[in-house]
């Protein structure tokens, strides 16, 4: 009996002691993680880590930053000053915040930004200016589920001037998807998740390189025969749409569906923005040509410089030298000549 009780204990006192190690081992964890915004660089840039530090504001951080992490936050509005110190940013990450205002010039410094997060905020209204920004690639929008509301007023500059190649508006409660206009570079397009009423082929025919669609619980409201046209313009064009459940499509119901006529109209908003692209990549390779040859120039001019210089060195030298000779055979013939008379 007094053996079992040894045991008994001896067990109780090792479980005591887990459950302290492991509180023990929580604190510790809680005592390390970070309190401030932290520096690290990636990919030779430099970037600010502030996510899950529940921050109201940006706080002031160094200048020269190009990466900015500052998701899992409590940041409720973007004005023009907010982020107006940091022009240098490329990759700017915002999610799980809780903004719902966004000032209309908020990203008017940021000519080099080129990835945007703003997925799982409350965002109100999106301003036009976040469309034009030059650098702009990937933009996600998603978890947004107040912006269907302002997308039906949407105004937006056309055509748009960022080169965005990934849009993401999943989960944003959408029933009709936003006029864009032209987006010539766009090759991503994430519409998942949303009670769309309608989904018609124009509104992807001035996306003339899209690769890939997500239409993920968005079209399961559309009757089969209103998804023909779309299908069929994807198809002609090589573009992947992903489902949760393609069985719909491959039914006998489906098949029955009349086959609509592409319209000349479709075929006209796809050669524009095949046009609009191809532009944009001639000005491009314009740009880098005129830029190779520049440094090429600036190049040569550097080198013609440096050889004028080292051949004025040069010619300083020898004059000095020569100068030299001729002043120590002077004072050789002055000496002789001394020597001569003394002699």
């Amino acid at each position: 009996m007094e053996i079992k009780m040894k045991r008994s204990y001896i067990i109780c006192l090792g479980l005591v002691l887990t459950v302290s190690c492991k509180e023990l081992t929580d604190l510790e964890v809680l005592a390390s993680a970070p309190t401030r915004c932290t520096y690290e660089h990636a990919y030779d840039m430099l970037g600010a880590h502030c996510g899950g530090l529940r921050l109201t504001k940006i706080p002031s951080l160094r200048g020269g930053i190009e990466i900015l992490d500052f998701s899992d936050n409590k940041l409720l509005e973007i004005h023009a000053e907010t982020l107006s110190s940091y022009s240098s940013i490329k990759f700017l990450y915002l999610s799980e915040n809780q903004i719902y205002m966004i000032d209309k010039d908020a990203f008017a410094s940021l000519s080099y930004l080129e990835t945007l997060d703003l997925s799982k905020n409350v965002i109100l209204a999106l301003p036009d200016s976040l469309f034009q920004l030059p650098s702009l690639r990937k933009l996600y929008l998603n978890g947004n589920p107040l912006l269907h509301m302002s997308f039906k007023d949407l105004i937006i500059t056309k055509p748009i001037q960022a080169p965005l190649e990934l849009l993401d508006l999943s989960d944003c409660k959408l029933d009709k998807l936003p006029d864009w206009g032209i987006l010539p570079n766009l090759v991503l397009y994430n519409i998942s998740q949303n009670p769309l009423t309608t989904l018609e082929p124009q509104h992807f025919s001035t996306m003339c390189k899209l690769a890939k669609v997500d239409l993920t619980e968005s079209i399961d409201k559309l009757k089969l025969c209103e998804l023909k046209a779309t299908v069929i313009w994807f198809q002609e064009k090589n573009v992947y749409f992903h489902l949760n459940d393609y069985n719909r499509l491959n039914s006998r119901e489906f098949d029955n569906c009349p086959k609509p006529e592409i319209s000349a109209t479709l075929n006209a908003s796809y050669h524009l923005c095949e046009s609009v692209y191809t532009q944009v990549q001639n000005i491009k390779t314009s740009r880098r040509t005129w830029l190779t040859i520049g440094g090429g120039l600036a190049g040569f001019l550097v080198g013609f410089v440096l050889l004028l210089y080292i051949m004025h060195r040069h010619n300083v030298a020898q004059t000095k030298r020569t100068a030299k000779e001729k002043t120590t055979a002077a004072d050789k013939n002055a000496t002789t000549n001394l020597l001569n008379d003394v002699s």
